[in-house]
Parts: C-alpha cells; structure tokens; sequence
C-alpha cells in the first residue's frame, strides 16, 4: 500500500515538472518568505538567468541585484494579496506578472505563485505598427477588433471577469431576474446590455432608466405609464409605461437602491403578478419582459435602514452578480486602456500610443472611479497630448489631482453636494447653450424640470 502511494506521489511530482516545463509562460513558487522554491524551464530565457542562480534565492535579494525591476513577490509579502506589475527582467524583456499567495490556517502567507506573461512581442508589434501606420492601418484595425468589447462578448484575462462571462452565458435564456452590484463605474450597465444581447431577447427591446435621476412622481409614470387624465399635465392620450414598451424585451433599472419605497411596493406587484396597471387606469396587463435591476449600494445594508424592502431583495436577488473593481482586476487593464485608446484615436483621427512607463504609471493607480475614470481619462490623454506618444508625466498631471482631490475634499452631506453639483453644472449649461431647451437635450432631462430647477436657483432662463 505504502509503496503504491510513493509511486502515485513520484507521477504526481513528475507531471507537475512536465506542466512546468511544457508552459510558455514563467512560473515560478516561493515559500511564504520569498525564497524561490520552483521555477518552469522558460524562467531562464525570460529572466536571463539560469534555474540554479534563482532557486534557493531570496526574492528580495534578486530584486536588489537587478534581476527584474520590482519582484511582484517583495509585493505580494508586502501587501499581502494578489498583485499584478509590468517587470523589466535582466534579459531586457517586459514581462505582466501575477503574483498570488496562498496563506495557511493561521492567515500567515505559506507560498506565492507567480505567473509571468512575455510582453515584449506586443510592445515591438506596437511599435512597427506605428511606423507603418499609412501602409498597415487596416491590420491595426483588425487586431484591435480582437480585444474590444463587442456586443455579447467582453474580452478578459481575468478569471473573476471570465467567471462572471461564463454565468452570464449561462443564465442568458433564462427568465430569471439579475441584480448586479457592485461600485460606481464598474460597467453594470454594459453588462446588462451584454445580458440582453446574447439572450434569446435579442431582437427585442432593451429599454433602460435611472431610479435615482428622475423625481418619485415622475418616476412612477415612466414605468407604469398613466391613462389620460390621470393628473394635471397628464398627455390627452395617456402615456405608454416602461414596462409596457418593453414588450418581451428587457428592462433595466439602474441605481435600484435609490427608488423610493412607495414605488418598491408596485415593483414588488410586477414581479409577484406579472402586471402593470397604469396611473388611473382599472385594467392590467401583462408583463413579459426580464428585469435586471443594479446598484453600487449594499441592499443589506439599506433593508436593515428600512430604505429598502427586504421582499423585494429577495425577489430581484435571484442571479446576483457582484462586478470586481478594476484595482481588483488589473490583469484586464491593458486590454481596457487599448481598446478605449482605439475608440478614441478613431473619434479624433488621432494616432496615439503609450510609452512602456505610462503603461506602469497606469497599472500603478488604484482607479476610484473604475472603468469609467479609466475611459474619460484615456479621452483627457489623446486630446491633450502633443506628438503621437502619450507620456507618463501627462498621465501624473491627471492623476495626482485625483489622488489629492480624494483625500484633502471636505466631506459634505451627500444631498447637499449633489445640490451642489447640479447647480454648477445648470449654470455651465446655461452659459453655454442660453435656452431651455437646449440645456435641456444637452443634460438629457425634460425642459420643464430645467425651467423647475433654473427658478429654484433663480436663474434667467429663455424657453427657445
């Protein structure tokens, strides 16, 4: 028995060093101290070293003697969770590498494993490309279709992200309601579009609306609609509700944390009966289409506040899907900032590209406002830069405000700097487009709420 069990261990020992050897990408494991305990045959071309001057060394000590310029492993022990960097190695190439720890019962670090993926090719195609852009520009076009994220697929190295894709695919066909969390700017709305697009709703319509930018009243009569005179200002022929023009589409309500719970009620009605009656109307219909609801709050939180109806969590809480911040996902970034330097070089005929140090200062921040900081921030970058590479100090000069902006801002009640906000933003508007309805297409409200809001802040205003 004991000898069966040796030779099970010997093919499990020799399997792993065939894995080992067999990978393009590097491998190397460390104990919870750093020092290299294995390493995969492609270390040595990758690192320019060979396996007999690594293994048994410190990482520490590597990273001090120049064998790469930051040891993903010095970071891992340092901050102790997983860390993804761009390296430089002594065999002057440019590695992303992925460093994961694994801790034992007494939460203390027991080994790291670090995955090194050889960028070097990517960055010298990028540069050829660049010098043959006049002649190659459609091949250019082509490799960047590879990488964007196209209606019903979302390109990602992560496997959180690759994960979540999978359930999505999974779930797609299914009438099953989706409440999808998770913070500010992380792409809950794309994922709900991507939701409808490769379900079996495709064909239908996609039908989305902000549960926290529109008034209570306001906001029932979009969704459920209203008959004609159901109140003062009603159309002579009623409204048609959300719900109703969705048919057997989908509906998507964005910030389901902020709607009011007189109308938590009504929802909770619609997903119950699977009926909507409009504002003063007798008869019901029925309700065809799938809800996704989203929110960047903690519902728990809201239903112990009493701000949030708990049997109304627990209808739209069937598919949770929680979408990872960026700073947890950062092997996705590079695919992220290219595609979105793509969309922009194409919607300012620019031909901008990163140097291999703006690529580290973009790796390096922490991205409070997600995907969409990193999108507006790639846009501020191709149009405020000078010459066809974007620099890492232009990338600073962005940054550095934001990270000081963050921590030295006076905290201020929420309401009072959304008031705040709104008003800066209307006088904005008003300087430049003058009229009511003008300001009004270009905020994407209606022209009677920015005439409300222009006499609430005593503005002059000009209905044009």
């Amino acid at each position: 028995m004991e000898n069966n069990q040796l030779e099970t261990y010997k093919q499990a020992f020799e399997d792993l060093n065939f894995i080992l050897d067999l990978t393009h990408s590097a491998i190397t494991i460390t104990n919870g101290e750093g020092v290299f305990t294995r390493i995969s045959k492609s270390c040595e071309s990758i690192f320019g070293v060979p396996e007999s001057e690594i293994i048994g060394k410190s990482a520490f000590l590597l990273e001090k003697q120049g064998f790469f310029s930051t040891s993903v492993t010095c970071e891992v022990i340092r901050k102790k969770k997983r860390v993804t960097i761009i390296q430089k190695t002594a065999a002057n190439k440019t590695v992303l590498v992925t460093g994961t720890p694994f801790f034992n019962k007494e939460k203390k670090i027991e080994k790291i494993i670090n995955i090194s993926k050889d960028i070097t090719e990517t960055n010298k195609l990028a540069s050829d490309l660049k010098r043959l852009q006049a002649e190659h520009e459609w091949l250019k076009q082509e490799l960047m279709k590879r990488t964007r994220l196209e209606r019903g697929k979302i390109a990602s190295e992560s496997q959180d992200m690759k994960r979540i894709i999978e359930l999505v695919h999974h779930i797609a066909d299914m009438d099953a309601t989706v409440l999808l969390l998770g913070e500010t700017g992380v792409g809950k709305g794309y994922m709900a579009d991507m939701i409808h697009s490769v379900s079996k709703r495709k064909d239908q319509p996609f039908i989305s609306i902000n549960c926290g930018a529109i008034p209570e009243n306001l906001l029932e009569s979009e969704l459920f609609g209203y008959e004609k005179g159901a109140f003062t200002g009603a159309l002579k022929e009623g409204k048609k509700g959300l719900f109703e023009t969705a048919g057997n589409g989908t509906i998507f309500l964005d910030e389901i944390g902020d709607m009011p719970v007189s109308l938590q009620v009504k929802l909770l009605h619609v997903l119950d009966d699977r009926t909507v009656r409009r504002i003063g109307g007798s008869a019901a219909f029925k309700v065809n289409c799938r809800i996704i609801a989203a929110t960047n709050k903690d519902i728990k939180d809201l239903v112990k506040a009493g701000k949030f109806r708990e049997d109304l969590f627990y209808r739209l809480n069937v598919v949770p899907i929680t979408i990872p911040a960026l700073r947890e996902r950062k092997e996705d970034l590079l695919l992220l900032a290219n595609m979105f330097l793509e969309n922009m070089n194409e919607k300012y005929r620019m031909k901008k590209t990163f140097s291999d140090e703006a690529i580290r200062v973009l790796y390096d921040y922490d991205y409070p406002g997600n995907i969409r900081e990193l999108q507006n921030m790639i846009e501020r970058l191709v149009i405020h830069t000078i010459g066809d590479t974007i620099e890492a100090e232009k990338i600073r000069e962005i940054i550095e405000p934001s990270r000081a902006n963050t921590h030295s801002e006076e905290i201020i009640p929420l309401k009072e700097a959304v008031e705040q906000l709104e008003k800066k933003l209307l006088r904005a508007a008003f300087q430049k487009y003058r009229t009511t309805r003008r300001v009004a297409k270009a905020l994407e409200i209606d022209q009677s709420t920015v005439v409300k809001k222009a006499k609430k802040l005593k503005m002059e205003v000009h209905r044009r």
